[in-house]
């Protein structure tokens, strides 16, 4: 049972890496639409693709995250993000720790 333990611990790091990742190119994306609107940069088309993959499906969903000229988007993404980290993640950690 022990390699079913690895492999699940495993899954479950790579998974967190690319979460903390998801939730890093949300912020940065966020805030380099507040600092430079109008500038493109290798850096910033970078974070805002990563983040759109998120926010994207949010904004389609709920149209109305728009509040006086502020998009919620990047705040519900970090949320949900959140959740995934704390519950799927840390389930599949303990996942792990008790087929050891």
């Amino acid at each position: 049972m022990f390699v079913l333990s690895n492999l699940i611990y495993a899954l479950a790091v790579i998974a967190r890496i690319i979460v903390e990742l998801e939730i890093f190119a949300v912020i940065l994306s966020a805030v380099f639409s507040w600092i430079a609107p109008g500038v493109y940069s290798s850096v910033r088309i970078f974070f805002q693709v990563l983040g759109d993959f998120i926010m994207k499906p949010l904004k389609k969903v709920f149209p109305g995250l728009v509040v006086g000229g502020v998009d919620l988007s990047p705040v519900i993404a970090v949320l949900i993000l959140v959740f995934i980290d704390q519950f799927l993640i840390n389930t599949l950690f303990d996942i792990a720790r008790n087929l050891r």
